[in-house]
């Protein structure tokens, strides 16, 4: 039993939209709930986090003190200093402040107080914070330890401070008695980082006996009604207080507002929905099952085929473009023949773009080797040749960019010899060459830049790695209604497996593409060339390659006739 098309699609719109509803519902609630559980447990693994860094401080500090105060250095130095202690010397603590700041790694400074005037040991504090040190050295008990906060009213850094009674330990007639006092001023670091980098949660440092708010969370307060979740603890042996508090827009995924937002968009999108249903299922659906019918009933025993579908929309433009479709079927084959020709024609256009991928790629080859050939001569000897060679390679720069595509073999020839007379230079006569070329040839028109690589590759990958003197021979003449010119050269040659492979490149029937993966840098220019010259002159020209006897042969083979064209 078939199901029509507005039913399918009915039951296909609603499980899906009633599935994502369900889900959505069922995700947000349990995300929401266990968000609010992972912040309450932020909140208190924060507390306990900074509770344990300030203990830790303050424990230090404390052990510090102690140590400090029953130090031999600070019991002698206490009961022999007299009333005005600014003048004398540090160096004696120094031991004990080396010890101090390897306990206590956010020491500022250390003061000793005699109960007459107070000594600076570490560094010299603000006469701001000085007076406080000093007022309270002077307010509290004898007998206490104790700790005091003091905030720097020009940046709001915030220092903690230790006060311990200092009595005299040694076995005398004043044991026993307090001869002073000394102070541990610490500029905690991390306390303001970990604060800093909470978020979520507001969190603050109170000190209890002032009510002042030490440390506090930036920009992360809001009024009570508000607060979700909040914690306090107690710091042990001083009088701070933290307080982490969690506010209910911070930390909810939505809360009872937003509720009411997201039922009511529930509400909305369902009547979005059946909307939608109505509307496809008039404007698509009944338009497409009359279009359906029109096609069932075409008779396609006649010539003429028409779809009478009306319909001011997409589905009447299709029945019309359908029409047009059929109309047009006659005319396919002209359009067939026009094609062919476009491919032609962009078959021509793909050659040309090679023609100028493998001029591109010849043309930096021989500009780089005769900068290394200038750079050997100049390292070696410094002669006078350079000015020569320097000559040389500008004729051949601008003969290389000239915009022609074909020269005489003359002007090819002129610029083979320029370039093997810097070869002859470089080489201090190691390799001699040899041009015969008949007179018949010399006006003939050829491709530009086809000799050079070719030379340039028989002189640095044949000639150039043998020990022996290196010979070059390039012969000009006609043969068999051929162009041919023939480059011998009595160097290491191919290796016999590569020299079969490229005559079977060069052999192939059409030229193709470079081939890259030809792994030979000599062989890949060989082709280069190749491929350029049947591009222009057809398959019947082109490179080969052979070895005889103690030489290496490549033979280039051109069309005498060739117009001289730019």
């Amino acid at each position: 039993m078939k199901i029509s098309l507005s039913r399918q699609f009915i039951i296909i719109l609603s499980i899906p939209i009633l599935v994502i509803m369900v889900s959505t519902c069922i995700v947000l609630s349990y995300t929401w709930q266990k968000q609010n559980e992972t912040q309450i447990n932020q909140c208190n693994c924060t507390i306990d986090g900074i509770n344990l860094n300030i203990t830790a401080l303050t424990s230090n500090m404390q052990k510090t003190g102690r140590l400090f105060a029953s130090s031999k250095e600070t019991q002698d130095f206490l009961l022999n200093a007299s009333i005005d202690m600014s003048d004398l010397p540090r160096q004696s603590f120094s031991d004990s402040i080396e010890g101090t700041k390897f306990c206590v790694s956010d020491l500022t400074d250390i003061i000793l107080w005699n109960q007459k005037s107070t000594l600076s040991l570490v560094s010299y504090i603000s006469l701001d914070m000085e007076r406080f040190v000093t007022g309270h050295l002077n307010s509290e008990g004898a007998e206490q330890n104790y700790f005091r906060f003091y905030t720097n009213p020009q940046n709001q850094q915030i220092y903690i401070m230790y006060f311990a009674p200092i009595y005299v330990n040694s076995f005398s007639k004043s044991f026993g008695t307090r001869i002073g006092e000394v102070v541990i001023i610490c500029k905690p670091r991390v306390l303001p980082e970990l604060i800093d980098s909470v978020t979520d949660i507001n969190l603050t440092i109170t000190d209890t006996s002032t009510t002042e708010v030490l440390y506090q969370s930036i920009d992360n307060t809001g009024p009570d009604d508000r607060i979700l979740y909040q914690a306090s603890q107690p710091v042990s042996y001083t009088d701070l207080k933290i307080t982490g508090t969690i506010y209910s827009d911070s930390s909810a995924l939505f809360s009872n507002h937003y509720m009411l937002f997201i039922l009511l968009l529930i509400i909305l999108s369902a009547i979005y929905v059946l909307y939608l249903a109505v509307a496809i299922q008039r404007i698509i659906i009944r338009p497409i099952y009359r279009l359906n019918a029109q096609i069932e009933e075409l008779d396609h025993a006649q010539n003429t085929i028409r779809l009478d579908e009306t319909a001011e929309n997409e589905i009447g433009s299709i029945a019309t473009r359908i029409n047009e479709l059929l109309a047009k079927i006659s005319s396919l084959n002209q359009k067939n023949i026009s094609v062919q020709t476009r491919l032609y024609e962009m078959e021509i256009s793909k050659r040309q773009t090679q023609l100028y991928a493998y001029q591109s790629q010849i043309n930096p080859h021989f500009l780089y080797n005769m900068l290394q050939c200038m750079r050997g001569i100049s390292l070696m000897h410094g002669m006078k040749q350079i000015a020569l060679i320097c000559t040389n390679m500008a004729v051949l720069f601008r003969y290389s960019i000239k915009g022609k595509n074909f020269v005489k073999l003359q002007e090819e020839l002129d610029i083979i010899d320029k370039y093997l007379y810097m070869i002859a230079v470089r080489f201090q006569d190691r390799i001699s060459y040899m041009l015969k070329v008949s007179g018949e040839v010399k006006e003939c028109a050829i491709p530009k830049m086809i000799l050079q690589p070719l030379v340039e590759n028989a002189i640095f990958h044949g000639l150039e790695p043998i020990d022996r003197p290196g010979k070059l021979e390039i012969i000009c003449d006609l043969k068999e209604g051929a162009l041919i010119i023939n480059i011998k050269d009595n160097g290491i040659g191919f290796d016999k497996d590569k020299l079969g492979e490229l005559n079977r490149i060069l052999h192939a029937e059409i030229p193709g593409d470079i081939y890259a993966d030809f792994d030979e840098t000599k062989g890949l220019g060989i082709i280069n060339i190749h491929n350029k010259i049947r591009l222009y002159e057809g398959s019947k020209y082109g490179l080969s390659v052979y070895r005889r006897q103690d030489c290496t042969v490549v033979t280039v083979r051109l069309d005498p006739e060739l117009e001289l064209l730019s």
